[in-house]
């Protein structure tokens, strides 16, 4: 048994949509879905928080990657 945090969707014609993991193998589970009493109001600027966040976990904010990327790019163009 395991825990899976997932966001799901319910249609306006009450269908509920489940993206499952991609770890999942296919076939049918037994389940139990505890729905908030309120639908995410995500916007933007929180999705793009979520994001960082979840990106912190593996990369420091003290890295500058599209710098990184520049570098590499122009040590690339000096060996061709």
């Amino acid at each position: 048994m395991r825990a899976l945090g997932i966001k799901v969707t319910i249609t306006s014609d009450g269908k509920l949509l489940v993206n499952s993991p991609v770890d999942m193998p296919v076939g049918e589970y037994d389940a139990v879905l505890v729905i908030e009493d309120r639908p995410i109001q995500d916007s933007v600027q929180t999705s793009v928080k979520n994001a960082q966040a979840l990106f912190r976990k593996y990369i420091p904010a003290s890295r500058n990657l599209s710098e990184e990327l520049i570098q590499e790019r122009r040590l690339d163009s000096l060996n061709e």
